[in-house]
């Protein structure tokens, strides 16, 4: 359960609160990511795809078109919330057993 969404395991073994955090904060940096990603290449092909792409700074629009620092700064707080996650979830286990 903890590999597809990080904090479920958590929440399956009683640290609730702790558990649900994990999954609510890994759920919107995954969302957001997913989101911007979806703007980004929805804008990409807009000014790929159109007549003028070599006028004025059309070119540079394009690669500018995805937010990369967004996109970067959610997938590290993303595998921080997962790695977190995981080591949370040894320690809990080791508890049960």
């Amino acid at each position: 359960m903890n590999v597809m969404l990080p904090g479920s395991g958590l929440f399956y073994l009683g640290w609730r609160k702790s558990g649900l955090l994990l999954a609510v904060g890994f759920s919107i940096c995954f969302l957001g990511l997913v989101g911007i990603f979806v703007v980004g290449y929805t804008r990409y092909l807009s000014i790929a795809l159109g007549d003028d792409l070599m006028k004025g700074n059309n070119l540079e629009q394009a690669g500018e078109a995805f937010h990369h620092q967004w996109l970067i700064g959610l997938a590290i707080a993303g595998v921080m919330l997962y790695a977190i996650s995981s080591v949370l979830f040894m320690v809990v286990r080791k508890r049960f057993e």
